[in-house]
């Protein structure tokens, strides 16, 4: 009998490569205006104050600090100079946060809707001002000792700005929609079609074993089973993965994967025949990347692959980022394939795809899937396959 090795899977964070430089057209509060020009700011000692204190920030020896109020009221204590406050001026919402300069010579203040105010020598370099989050913002970070920052809600969601870089959130693209919530510890394959699908095998029983364990899995999640396409049989298995992981989306809310790019679908096709998760390499002309996940998997087919990225990924699983609890790895197949609506609400562009799966890339004899996941600015290149298409032939 053969011995069938557990299979493995790892994963490329969702990564930022178009930072927040600019403010979003059309999109910005009052409050998300650089400081403003003309108005006399109020600087107030701690005995006037009247509204509640709401952050702190050092000065850049440490010999000082500042506090700021909810209505921006700015206070200077040891050898932090005053540079301006909002104290003066009628905000949208109130300031929940501030942080210095790398050189302490200016400093930000941002209010609860992510508009941000720039005093001293700090610069505006973006904000969420007016960007559907889905939570109030509720703090502020400088990057030290670069140019930008980074703003939280109080739901996790983090956005940089600036050169600071995109370090990951706690919250995924679903604010508030309890289907993307990792779920609470690895939900076994019941049955378990591990057997019946060893090493490549898309047959009538591995194929019944892996959509039976699928449902029961997206149950205790309160979905139904998934809705594939009549035509599912004939399709590629970069085809399948895409459709896979669109139905996931669509049925937790998100927005699909509009279809699937030749170049990137390249690019899958390498990390999975390198057993390795892809990146955007090959983007076509005109095409700018703004943000991208990647999952790669060895497991029988794509359902197989799927189950696992979405559902048993967590510690003592087949993740080879998540060898114990707290890991950053820990359900990252699962955060990418969910990934991406956020930077979409902020950014715009469009979300594109691509998939592959090779064979005899280990000597386990697995088959090797993985898939890119991609939000882009510019043209729309050609696709080779949409999600119009598996609509039409029965997907949802």
């Amino acid at each position: 009998m053969t011995a069938i090795g557990a299979p493995r899977r790892s994963i490329a964070c969702v990564v930022a490569t178009l930072m927040a430089v600019f403010g979003l057209a059309g999109g910005l509060s009052l409050s998300a205006l650089a400081s403003p020009g003309g108005s006399t700011p109020l600087h107030r000692s701690s005995a006037q104050r009247t509204n509640p204190i709401v952050g702190i920030a050092r000065t850049a020896d440490g010999h000082g600090y500042w506090l700021v109020a909810t209505d921006g009221g700015v206070f200077t204590f040891g050898n932090a100079q005053f540079y301006g406050s909002t104290g003066a001026l009628v905000l949208n919402q109130p300031i929940v946060g501030m942080a210095p300069t790398p050189d302490g010579r200016g400093y930000w203040l941002v209010a609860s809707d992510g508009g941000i105010f720039t005093f001293g020598d700090a610069q505006f370099f973006g904000s969420t001002g007016g960007a559907p989050l889905g939570a109030p913002t509720a703090a502020i970070s400088t990057d030290f000792p670069g140019s930008g920052y980074w703003t939280v809600t109080d739901s996790g969601n983090v956005s940089n700005f600036g050169d600071a870089p995109s370090l990951g959130s706690l919250q995924n693209s679903a604010s508030g929609n309890a289907n993307t919530a990792n779920p609470p510890q690895n939900i076994a394959p019941n049955p378990n079609f591990l057997a019946a699908c060893y090493p490549h095998n898309a047959g009538p029983t591995c194929m019944a074993e892996v959509e039976q364990a699928t449902s029961a899995a997206r149950a205790t999640e309160g979905l139904g089973p998934m809705r594939l396409p009549s035509n599912f049989g004939s399709l590629t298995p970069a085809e399948q993965l895409f459709v896979i992981t669109d139905i996931e989306r669509v049925d937790r809310g998100l927005p699909p994967f509009v279809g699937l790019v030749d170049a990137l679908d390249a690019d899958a096709l390498a990390g999975a025949q390198g057993n390795t998760d892809p990146g955007p390499s090959l983007a076509p002309p005109g095409m700018h990347v703004i943000a991208w996940g990647s999952n790669w998997a060895e497991n029988g087919n794509p359902l197989g692959s799927n189950y696992f990225w979405m559902y048993d990924d967590g510690p003592n699983s087949g993740n080879i980022d998540c060898t114990a609890a707290g890991q950053s790895g820990c359900w990252g197949h699962r955060d990418n394939i969910l990934s991406l609506s956020d930077y979409q609400a902020l950014y715009g562009g469009t979300l594109l795809m691509g998939a592959g799966e090779a064979y005899g890339t280990f000597n386990n004899q697995w088959t090797s899937d993985a898939t890119l996941m991609v939000l882009a600015s510019g043209p729309v290149p050609p696709l080779s396959y949409t999600w119009d298409a598996a609509v039409a032939a029965g997907a949802g």
